[in-house]
């Protein structure tokens, strides 16, 4: 061993003589956070100033009328973009990701991703044609066999009955009609 590599650290390893210069200022360095609370924030001022520009109509006067919940929704945006940037400049950091059944060194699965933006894409486009309840259990299906589902059959049986079950939840329960497609009638 050379005396050059005898007492770094990392094993011996030679110490790189170009120091990395950053463009970010030290009082910021480890602050990631401070991007999502500037989100939040620009959120809150945008759902404000919608809401300022709500035209008030007898059609939608109320006791509250219709400013009264996006101004809780920009007061609550604000408050927690306030609460984050107080929280990360006292030194608060989130914990890293620890992926437990995932490996963050690899990158993303192309493959895959383009794929569920396909299902998606083509669930948008076929939903009146096909209704709710087919093309929900299909993009249900194809999602779970894009992301790894081996057991096609019972992939089938799930999307038939998440579909079922939330068209039932939105026409029932809420009171939203949804296009039913190709069962119109049975439904």
């Amino acid at each position: 061993m050379s005396d050059r590599t005898a007492g770094a650290p990392n094993g011996g390893a030679a110490q790189s003589a170009t120091p990395t210069v950053s463009r970010v200022p030290a009082v910021l360095r480890g602050k990631a956070e401070l991007g999502v609370a500037a989100v939040l924030a620009v959120l809150a001022l945008i759902v404000a100033w919608d809401a300022a520009h709500i035209k008030k109509l007898s059609i939608n006067a109320g006791v509250m009328g219709p400013q009264v919940v996006p101004y809780i929704i920009a007061v609550g945006l604000g408050l927690c973009a306030i609460a984050l940037t107080i929280d990360v400049m006292r030194g608060g950091a989130a914990d890293a990701e620890d992926g437990e059944d995932i490996d963050l060194s690899q990158g993303a699965h192309w493959p895959t991703v383009f794929g569920l933006a396909g299902v998606i894409a083509t669930y948008a486009l076929t939903m009146d044609f096909l209704g709710y309840v087919v093309a929900s259990a299909l993009l249900f299906y194809a999602s779970s066999l894009l992301l790894g589902s081996k057991r096609y059959l019972w992939a089938l049986v799930i999307g038939a009955l998440l579909a079922v079950g939330t068209f039932y939840g939105f026409v029932l329960g809420l009171g939203i009609p949804l296009p039913a497609g190709l069962l119109t009638g049975i439904l």
